[in-house]
């Protein structure tokens, strides 16, 4: 028996979930006439502060040598086999609002993650709020079209009971609450804590045996799973046996681990005959984070920035999507989409309803399908604890003076097809450009508020709380 095989083996059991029922296949399906003629299944890997340049096919050698390559070879091999998206982002630069704009197509202050008085930016272990009960989230879409949901990994909606996942759409849950550096940490099953974690947990293993337990459990119907990765987010540790120690330390190895169990899903794929029926998605919550102390950490390059950071290395995440037969292989696409575009694309390939209540997501479907597909977004909004610090069209960025983490930061325009770098502010040289973009920046606040003005905007909605 191989060590990754032992290591899940000897985890701590697997997410048992209900069958949801089979639905029917509405007439509104978004699949391609020559691909599945049955519900697809799907899988959201999401990791947890991996950067930009972290997956082999993203990555680009640097002029000083510093952040060598990670070898990647399962999630390279879905890019041969699907599409890389090179422009596509996450709705904050850090956990919780990231993952509130994946689970309800909306920038994070619409639902409530940006408020005056929500000022941390993430929940943390004494925190009384979460995702209001009262938003429809992706889980809930896919269930109103007949899936089976599971949840595996990190929450971080809220630990209360009410904002759990298995009270936001998801049939089970297993994993952890909130991020692994934040205590008390206890592993749960659907609402109960089992155990609480050590200082330094290993949840790779664990996580993805419950994954593969869900997979074998639901392959006679459609399935929507999401993955939600610990890892790589700090503290990082590796069960020896695995430990790979090379230059990239222990954050390498936790990088290669989530690879390892990229492959290990796709085989249980192989294994029950789903590969041909499934789109998997891959990408990371927020930018990299680095060590101080140490300098060892993760990669945005080229990119500038990091996590918590609205430079495009906190908020541009590696996207990677496979589905044989529907998705061309080899496909890159540089156009423009968002985690916010998860929610009303997924509902369109399924044939479910959207939610009743504004969304800011597109569905982004043909962007899957060929590389001549123009993003349907004008604009993108990047928004960090409520202040609204840049906004972008198809090529040029407009940054303001407003930036949490880098404060007085002046106001810039950077041509992001010359310079995604952002080291040139070509501000005099498009005084049009500079002016289109604050304009649709003024129109979001008037909108959706910024916290740099101490206001929320009407349209959004409130932030659950247990009192």
């Amino acid at each position: 028996m191989d060590f990754h095989r032992r290591e899940l083996l000897t985890g701590l059991g697997a997410l048992g979930v209900a069958a949801a029922g089979a639905g029917l296949w509405l007439a509104r399906s978004r699949i391609s006439p020559d691909g599945p003629k049955t519900k697809p299944n799907i899988v959201l890997i999401f990791s947890d502060d991996q950067g930009y340049a972290d997956v082999g096919c993203y990555w680009q050698p640097r002029p000083d040598g510093a952040f060598p390559k990670i070898e990647t070879p399962h999630l390279d091999r879905m890019a041969v086999d699907g599409v890389r998206f090179n422009n596509f982002y996450v709705a904050a630069p850090v956990c919780t609002p990231s993952r509130a704009a994946l689970m309800t197509g909306c920038y994070p202050p619409r639902v409530g993650f940006g408020h005056k008085e929500f000022g941390p930016g993430v929940l943390t272990p004494t925190s009384k709020a979460g995702l209001h009960p009262d938003e429809v989230t992706l889980a809930e879409v896919m269930k109103s079209a007949g899936y089976a949901t599971g949840c595996v990994g990190k929450w971080h909606l809220g630990h209360q009971p009410k904002f759990l996942p298995t009270n936001q759409g998801f049939d089970g849950f297993y994993g952890i609450p909130y991020s692994n550096n934040q205590r008390p940490l206890p592993l749960m099953r659907d609402e109960k804590v089992i155990r609480q974690l050590p200082e330094t947990p290993v949840l790779t293993g664990m996580l993805t045996q419950a994954a593969l337990s869900f997979i074998d459990t639901n392959a006679h119907q459609p399935f929507f799973l999401y993955l939600a990765h610990s890892a790589p987010h700090w503290p990082w540790n590796v069960v020896d046996p695995h430990r790979i120690k090379g230059l990239r330390g222990l954050y390498g190895d936790e990088v290669a681990r989530i690879d390892w169990s990229t492959g290990e899903i796709l085989a249980s794929l192989e294994r029950n005959g789903l590969t041909d029926n499934t789109l998997v998605l891959f990408c990371s919550d927020n930018g990299p984070w680095i060590d101080a102390r140490t300098g060892l950490g993760g990669s945005a390059y080229p990119l500038r920035g990091l996590k918590a950071e609205t430079f495009e290395g906190g908020v541009r995440t590696p996207m990677i999507a496979k589905f044989p037969g529907v998705i061309p292989p080899g496909l890159v696409s540089e156009q423009m989409g968002s985690v916010i575009d998860f929610l009303p694309t997924l509902a369109g390939l399924v044939g479910a309803e959207l939610p009743d209540v504004p969304i800011d997501g597109k569905d982004i479907w043909p962007m899957f399908t060929t590389a001549v597909a123009q993003s349907p977004h004008e604009v993108l909004f990047y928004y960090a604890r409520g202040r609204l610090e840049a906004v972008r069209d198809r090529r040029y960025k407009l940054m303001f003076g407003n930036m949490v983490r880098t404060p007085g930061y002046p106001e810039a325009l950077y041509d992001l097809q010359e310079d995604p770098a952002e080291t040139t502010d070509v501000r005099d040289a498009h005084p049009q450009v500079v002016t289109k973009l604050r304009a649709a920046a003024q129109r979001m606040r008037g909108e959706l508020g910024d916290a740099m003005n101490g206001v929320d905007g009407p349209a959004n909605r409130p932030v659950g709380v247990v009192q």
